[in-house]
């Protein structure tokens, strides 16, 4: 498969559309997925505009593609999780959001390879060592990565519920450059394709899906019995 870019979309709206062609049942993960883009655009920080996002027939996932490339994170073992369904038919897609305005956002929509993308995270993935708490009285509280469930109970009775937290990695600087040379060659090798066309291959594919559930469904005619034969004599 030749990766495609899909340059200046609107992002909800597209990615509405594939929802609306490929996801047959939980198609209110999107709302969820609607939230987290909208929250990450506004982010001043650009590693949060880079998101990875599933659409699955059932249902939808979106993560911050900088979590995805961090070890036994959720968002890193969410990437995983699919991959041994057969056959496969989830799609996956990378999100750099450009310009918002609070409830609009443009960007750039790839194609992604699904078995290529886990492969590659599985090699690039790096050790996660702290998280950094976010509470909701402005509090910031870094603790060890292995701990940090217990210490989210241990701290909110204090200081409130958490409003976020980011894992910190290893090395930084190491998950900086992956992440660099990673968009670097995805612009290289990605080819400006038209997202109607895309929209259009995906209504084709949802036909033929039905066309042979439907042929599935149709049980076959009995054979008719064969004739009895006199006896000989």
């Amino acid at each position: 498969m030749i990766p495609q870019v899909y340059r200046d979309v609107d992002i909800l709206i597209s990615l509405g559309r594939i929802v609306d062609q490929h996801t047959k049942e939980f198609k209110e993960d999107f709302e969820l997925d609607k939230k987290i883009i909208l929250k990450m655009a506004q982010s001043p920080d650009e590693n949060d505009h880079h998101l990875i996002w599933m659409c699955r027939p059932l249902g939808t996932h979106c993560f911050a593609e900088r979590d995805v490339f961090l070890e036994n994170t959720f968002e890193n073992r969410g990437l995983y999780a699919y991959h041994s369904e057969k056959p496969n038919k989830n799609l996956l897609y990378a999100l750099h959001l450009k310009r918002n305005d609070g409830e609009t956002v443009k960007g750039d929509i790839y194609t992604l390879d699904y078995a290529k993308e886990v492969e590659r995270v599985s090699l690039l993935s790096c050790p996660v060592t702290q998280v950094t708490l976010y509470f909701a009285d402005g509090k910031e509280i870094t603790v060890p990565y292995k701990s940090f469930h217990d210490a989210i109970h241990e701290l909110t009775p204090k200081h409130g519920a958490i409003d976020s937290f980011r894992y910190r990695p290893e090395s930084e600087a190491e998950l900086g450059l992956i992440l660099r040379r990673l968009h670097i060659k995805r612009d290289r090798q990605a080819n400006v394709g038209d997202f109607e066309q895309h929209i259009e291959s995906l209504q084709k594919s949802s036909v033929r899906n039905k066309l042979q559930r439907a042929k599935s469904e149709v049980k076959p005619s009995e054979p008719k019995p064969p004739k009895k034969k006199e006896p000989s004599l």
